[in-house]
């Protein structure tokens, strides 16, 4: 307990410490900011989801249309250019300490006579982009856990779009309930999850390579080879195919 009191005060102190210098810049902060390094790392993995965010996107639609080669290279093509970018944003932020955001330090950025354009379009890009990515994660999750039901029934369970939607719709209103938490409930909800996402992927990785049977195993020419070509049979040129598999990245 005393612990726990003692965490309140360095982040109370370091808080105060962070509003003084805020000041000093010309902001006032009008948020309370009760995120932990933790919860705030716990929170980034959240986003990235790293076992739920491969599952989802290696969606028929994309693995019929696309090469295992393609899919494979395309998260590897992505990943620097997205570290990049990931660092970039969070100097701009770090500069811009402000509740505004992107949309602020997008704004501060700009030519004076653009700055108001610049912060309404980015600000709005930035909503219809959390939309979109609840709408995807909301309807990734319960394929996932009806695919764990055919798994478990041995392929044996009818799945109907009205099943899917409705656990769709009931998540929904259980994660908008969760959200409507306070910010230091939901700091403390956040930090055990970065250990619960990486314990995951790690588990992942071990079960499939111990219950996989050897035989069943592909080898690096079907992904890489002529066998890791699976567009074939639909017409599509290399090009498109390529497309296609960055989909799944």
């Amino acid at each position: 307990m005393s612990s726990v009191s003692s965490q309140d005060r360095a982040t109370s102190s370091t808080n105060q410490d962070d509003d003084i210098l805020l000041q000093e810049m010309g902001y006032v902060p009008s948020f309370k900011r009760e995120f932990t390094s933790l919860s705030t790392i716990s929170f980034a993995f959240s986003i990235m989801g790293l076992c739920s965010s491969i599952a989802t996107t290696f969606s028929p639609a994309a693995v019929r249309r696309a090469r295992l080669r393609d899919m494979v290279l395309a998260s590897w093509l992505l990943h620097v250019p997205n570290a990049r970018h990931g660092a970039s944003v969070a100097e701009i932020v770090g500069a811009f300490p402000t509740c505004g955001g992107m949309y602020m330090a997008s704004a501060q950025l700009a030519p004076l006579r653009y700055r108001a354009i610049v912060g309404w379009i980015v600000g709005w890009l930035s909503v219809l982009g959390i939309i979109f990515a609840l709408s995807s994660v909301e309807f990734g999750l319960p394929n996932m856990i009806w695919a764990a039901v055919v798994i478990a029934k041995d392929g044996d369970y009818v799945l109907s779009s009205g099943k899917s939607v409705g656990l769709c719709t009931g998540l929904l209103v259980i994660h908008g309930i969760l959200n409507c938490l306070p910010t230091r409930s939901l700091s403390r909800l956040n930090s055990g999850f970065v250990f619960i996402n990486l314990g995951a992927t790690i588990l992942t990785i071990i079960v499939l390579l111990a219950m996989t049977p050897r035989s069943e195993m592909h080898s690096a020419a079907f992904v890489f080879g002529p066998e890791g070509v699976i567009n074939n049979a639909q017409g599509w040129t290399t090009g498109v195919a390529f497309l296609f598999g960055l989909l799944s990245a």
